[in-house]
């Protein structure tokens, strides 16, 4: 019942973000003068409805998702029948009766319309403040740590034990702070005011470009100290001062060592004492500060910076997935009930931490989302927004309007292939629940 619960709160998310989507063609139609029929919240058999001047608001029975039905079916019935070549008489207000250049805006409106929601949600989540870890913000080039992080990224400017003070007029809280500013600058070279030794200097961080990644090349150093514990062996304040014998100071000293059992030696208040881990399994959390925060970049420019990273790995996903690359894709891919579930369980597991974690969690969920949506409606299928689009560039480029006969088998295929395109979608939830 708990997970019936979850699919329908998440089934109802994704439905609000798809009626948005329509709620953009609709808006896009009014202001090209082309009239709408029916705007829908929700499908199937209709609830009720509210009446305006040119257009019938309705609720419909199945509240997952919605549709924007414009005037013109008339027009394309005619002209069918007399099986013109055109449709050059139209109704008033008829969708076939504007420009290529009208009808291209009023497609591309609900990907628009999604990509706006999605900047607009993450940068409100940017500025929701939680309780956040922080720690200070005492750094490590990773290459002093090979044995961890397994990489040759360098930054030579950078010496073990440095802080960061700050970039520019940015004056860092804490390494979660500087990691944030350091991610939305990625790419950039990062000019940064650090402390070495007592004293302050200017140094860049310079980015490194490894198979598509950007990477600095830096880690936060973290004392060694326990926070919270599941095991009655540790409380918190202990601090590791030895590994089978190696000295210990911060935390990455101890993920170096590569044994999944080995020697601890604690110092709590002055006494040392053995521990043993065994299969590599800490029984408890390094100790760290919290803070009330938000994000700490401007909302509106993080808004768009995920929003782009969203998409870029939306796009990333999609091609994977229709150039037959399944592991990449299913490694980032889910059906669409399986995605409701999580986004109804992720939201409800945050909103029973805070009021705060759940609407963030939930406005993060829906961005992707609302991404996703935007990204797949992109696609050149003659019924997704992307088809409709390139017809009318077609149509704009050319001069010539496509005969009603091509637009309707342009349809039907574009059916077809939007189907097949489900039923691969919904093989993932086939999978996910059967399979693994």
């Amino acid at each position: 019942m708990l997970k019936l619960l979850y699919l329908i709160l998440g089934l109802l998310g994704i439905g609000l973000i798809i009626f948005l989507h329509e709620l953009g063609h609709f808006i896009a139609a009014r202001l090209m003068h082309v009239d709408v029929e029916v705007l829908s919240y929700g499908m199937g058999p209709r609830l009720f409805s509210i009446y305006g001047r040119k257009t019938e608001y309705r609720l419909s029975l199945i509240p997952f998702g919605g549709y924007c039905r414009m005037k013109g079916s008339l027009d394309l019935m005619k002209a069918l029948k007399d099986d013109s070549k055109s449709m050059e008489k139209t109704e008033e207000g008829s969708y076939f009766g504007t420009t290529p250049f009208s009808r291209f805006l009023i497609y591309l409106s609900g990907p628009l319309m999604n990509f706006l929601l999605a900047i607009v949600m993450l940068a409100v989540l940017a500025i929701i403040p939680v309780d956040r870890l922080s720690d200070p913000a005492i750094i490590t080039p990773i290459s002093e740590y090979p044995e961890v992080f397994n990489s040759n990224v360098e930054q030579p400017s950078v010496e073990k034990g440095d802080k960061l003070i700050a970039s520019g007029d940015y004056v860092f809280a804490d390494w979660q702070d500087a990691e944030d500013f350091i991610s939305s600058h990625s790419g950039e070279d990062i000019p940064v005011t650090i402390e070495r030794d007592g004293r302050t200097m200017e140094i860049v961080l310079h980015p490194s470009f490894i198979d598509g990644n950007c990477l600095y090349g830096i880690s936060n150093l973290q004392k060694a100290i326990v926070g919270r514990s599941l095991s009655e062996s540790f409380k918190e304040d202990d601090r590791i001062v030895k590994a089978d014998g190696k000295k210990i100071e911060y935390t990455l000293d101890l993920y170096s060592i590569d044994k999944d059992s080995f020697s601890l030696t604690i110092d709590r208040n002055g006494t040392l004492l053995e521990r043993e881990i065994t299969e590599g399994s800490l029984p408890f959390a390094w100790k760290s500060s919290i803070r009330k925060s938000a994000e700490s970049v401007n909302p509106l420019a993080y808004g768009v910076k995920r929003t782009s990273d969203l998409a870029g790995a939306a796009l990333s996903a999609l091609g994977a997935f229709i150039t037959f690359h399944l592991e990449d894709a299913l490694a980032v891919m889910t059906g669409p009930v399986k995605a409701a579930e999580s986004i109804g369980g992720i939201t409800a597991l945050a909103f029973s931490e805070s009021g705060a974690s759940g609407i963030r969690a939930l406005l993060l969920l829906l961005a992707i989302v609302s991404v996703s949506i935007a990204v797949g409606n992109l696609l050149p299928i003659p019924t997704f927004d992307g088809g409709q689009m390139l017809i009318n560039i077609a149509e704009m480029i050319s001069g010539k309007a496509l005969s009603p006969r091509s637009y309707v088998i342009l349809q039907i295929a574009g059916m077809i292939a939007a189907l097949i395109i489900m039923a691969a979608m919904y093989s993932l939830d086939i999978k996910a629940y059967f399979f693994s």
